[in-house]
C-alpha cells in the first residue's frame, strides 16, 4: 500500500528535501500529541495558557495548518492521503475546541469525557495520517 501511495506521490530525493525545508513534519506531530498533555493541564488548572474555543477549532494557525493549506496543498493537491490529512487535521482542531467550550461552560465531566474519547480518538487519526505522510517524505515507508 506504501508503495502505492509514494508512487503516486513520486517524490524525488530533491523534492523530499524540499518539502523537509517546507515543515518539520515530525515536530508537527509532535506538536500535536502534545495537546492532550496541554488540555489535561488546562483541566486540572496546572496552566496558565489562555486558550480560546475559537481560535483553537481554526485548522490553519499551526504550523501543520499553514502548511496543509498553502505549500503543502500546492505540492500535494489531491492525493488521498494529503486529503486525508487534512480532513482528519481540522477534525482535531475542532474536538480540542470543544474540550476546551465544555471546561469553560462549567462542564468538566463532559470536557473529560471528550478528552478521553473523541479529542483521543481524533489524536490518533490525525497522529496516524501524518505519520504516514512523514514516513513518505523521509522515504522510510515499509516495504509492500
Amino acid at each position: 500500500m506504501f508503495k502505492k501511495m509514494l508512487s503516486a506521490f513520486g517524490l524525488t530525493k530533491a523534492q523530499r528535501e524540499e518539502v523537509q525545508r517546507e515543515i518539520n513534519l515530525y515536530e508537527a506531530l509532535k506538536a500535536h500529541t502534545d495537546w492532550k498533555k496541554r488540555l489535561m493541564e488546562y483541566l486540572d488548572g496546572r496552566s496558565d495558557e489562555v486558550l480560546h474555543p475559537h481560535e483553537i477549532c481554526v485548522d490553519n494557525r499551526c504550523a501543520l495548518g499553514k502548511w496543509i493549506h498553502g505549500p503543502g496543498k500546492a505540492r500535494f493537491g489531491e492525493q488521498p492521503l494529503f486529503l486525508n490529512l487534512v480532513e482528519e487535521h481540522a477534525k482535531f482542531h475542532y474536538q480540542a475546541s470543544k474540550v476546551v467550550e465544555a471546561h469553560q461552560a462549567g462542564k468538566a465531566a463532559l470536557a473529560l469525557q471528550i478528552l478521553s474519547q473523541d479529542f483521543a480518538e481524533q489524536s490518533r487519526k490525525t497522529v496516524s495520517s501524518l505519520s504516514k505522510l512523514n514516513a513518505i517524505v523521509e522515504g522510510t515507508e515499509p516495504e509492500a
